[in-house]
């Protein structure tokens, strides 16, 4: 956002905020627990849960350094953002960045244009988790997390071949975030080592080894077996 909105918009923005570190697993904002900060992220991964009364829940996002943390227009929110990692956030006030809207008009585009690249990013998960098999789940989520997170070449256009990093999420997570079994997800991750994509070693890390072909698994136009969900 600060790159969208110009050099004195942005000194404006760092003038009313400040660096801010959250343990992983603290709730910033949710049905029971209204914020009245927003951020941006500086390192770590948030992600988004819906919470139904009778205890069922299912994470319906991630937000990634450089998202936009909060609900500026939504005094209700109907889901809660809580740390899936440690999290160091450029975190300021909603009513001061009200202000900062009103007086910069450009702070308001880049907000809305990066609202608009949410929904599309929730219309494409919601057509992931519809029309795809566990297979291409799986990989699709696994793309994501090296693509936002992993370092990028030299190129910078894509991240370096052989990356490593720890999954923010646990198995138990990632089934909640792709409507699957924790055993479906366990057994895709498997057919992918099996493939010599990806390897694995603990239960958090996990190295891409090949990224065309992980790429290639997300695509539903690959004929891929279709595992039970």
């Amino acid at each position: 956002m600060c790159g969208a909105i110009g050099d004195e918009a942005a000194c404006a923005l760092a003038g009313i905020s400040h660096r801010l570190r959250i343990p992983a697993g603290r709730s910033l904002y949710g049905a029971a627990r209204q914020s009245q900060s927003l951020a941006l992220i500086i390192s770590g991964v948030v992600k988004l849960v819906i919470t139904k009364p009778d205890g069922r829940q299912q994470i319906v996002g991630l937000q990634f350094p450089s998202d936009f943390v909060g609900r500026p227009f939504s005094e209700n929110p109907n889901m809660s953002a809580e740390a899936a990692t440690n999290l160091e956030l450029c975190s300021f006030s909603g009513r001061a960045f009200d202000t900062l809207m009103r007086e910069h008009p450009s702070v308001e585009r880049a907000l809305l244009k990066r609202i608009a690249g949410d929904l599309d990013t929730a219309r494409e998960w919601a057509f992931l988790l519809g029309r795809t098999t566990a297979l291409e789940r799986v990989a699709a989520l696994l793309r994501m997390i090296t693509e936002r997170l992993a370092p990028p070449s030299s190129s910078g256009q894509s991240p370096t071949p052989r990356t490593g990093m720890l999954l923010p999420l646990s198995r138990q997570e990632m089934a909640e975030c792709l409507g699957l079994r924790l055993e479906t997800v366990c057994r895709q991750i498997t057919r992918l080592k099996a493939r010599g994509i990806i390897a694995t070693s603990g239960r958090r890390h996990f190295e891409v080894l090949d990224m065309p072909r992980l790429r290639a698994c997300t695509d539903a136009a690959n004929s891929l077996i279709a595992e039970p969900a």
